[in-house]
Parts: structure tokens; C-alpha cells; sequence
């Protein structure tokens, strides 16, 4: 049961970060730079911090498919991205103290680390001409602003809740 309502919440977030946020109109001064929400990127990162490695790495899996599948004309990029960036960024929290600035941070970089995976993957092959300053400049700094932002507001009710059924009673 606790698996399933964190099943939904990921479901969501994907929903949300793929039909809400296009609809935010950005116009006059922000017209040109990308803001790219990776909800359910931060909310694996906070499971595998706060719940259980295997399951962000699941999720991840699951996850990054159906992102690949409905986003992306190429099967398993973002599949192996969300993958890669969770066990890393995990590896790096087990060295250090996870409060709320730490895990913020962490979430931040993980962001990073995504999109110049999927960066770097689409320029081998191809698929963007974007040249790196504008991706850092236009995609990388408004995207990591927005899902910090939204780590910030998911963080205190998630991880107790993580928290709650990690070491708590079947629900």
C-alpha cells in the first residue's frame, strides 16, 4: 500500500511537469529562457535520501521510460539519466549530513547532473544545436531555480512522510 500512494504522487509529479507547466505563460523579460521542470527527478532524489535506494532506483527506471516514451524521440536516454543521476547524487549524500540545506543542494546538483547528461547525449547524436553557453545561460540556471524552488516546498511534508512508512508500521 505505502509503495502505491508514492507510485501516485511520482505519477503527478510526471503529469504536472508534462501538461501544467507548458501552460505558465513566460513572457517580456523571461521569454527566452527554458524552464524545464524535473519534479519527479527531485521527489526520487528525496526517496532515495529518506526511503530506500532501491526504490528511487526503481522508480527511476520505471520512470525515465515513461518520460523517453512520451517526450523524447530517443528510447532510453532519459531512462538511464534518471538512473545515473540518482545513484550518484545518493552516493554523494552518504557523505554528508542530510538537513534541509544539504538535501536542497543536493537536489540542485542532481538537477545539473540530469539535464548535462541529457545535454551531452543529444549533442553526440545529434538531436540539439544549442550551443553549451546558451544551455548554461538559457536552460541550466532557470531550470535548476524552479525545481530548487519546488524541493524547498516539497521537502518537510515528504520526507516525513518517507520518513513515516520507511520506519514505520505496514500501512
Amino acid at each position: 500500500m505505502k509503495q502505491i500512494k508514492v507510485f501516485i504522487f511520482l505519477f503527478i509529479l510526471f503529469l504536472i511537469q508534462g501538461t501544467v507547466m507548458p501552460l505558465i505563460p513566460m513572457n517580456g523579460l523571461w521569454k527566452n529562457l527554458q524552464f524545464i521542470p524535473d519534479f519527479v527527478l527531485v521527489a526520487l532524489l528525496m526517496i532515495a535520501f529518506f526511503g530506500s535506494l532501491s526504490w528511487g532506483l526503481k522508480y527511476a527506471m520505471v520512470f525515465g521510460f515513461l518520460i523517453d516514451l512520451t517526450y523524447s524521440t530517443v528510447l532510453g536516454v532519459y531512462a538511464f539519466c534518471l538512473v545515473l543521476t540518482v545513484y550518484c547524487v545518493y552516493t554523494i549524500s552518504r557523505w554528508v549530513n542530510m538537513n534541509t540545506a544539504m538535501t536542497l543542494l543536493l537536489s540542485a546538483v542532481g538537477v545539473c547532473f540530469m539535464q548535462l547528461g541529457v545535454y551531452v547525449i543529444y549533442l553526440m547524436i545529434g538531436l540539439t544545436d544549442q550551443t553549451f553557453v546558451d544551455f548554461i545561460q538559457l536552460r541550466l540556471l532557470p531550470t535548476v531555480v524552479l525545481n530548487a524552488l519546488f524541493a524547498a516546498i516539497i521537502y518537510l511534508p515528504f520526507r516525513r512522510y518517507l520518513e513515516k512508512i520507511t520506519n514505520g508500521p505496514e500501512n
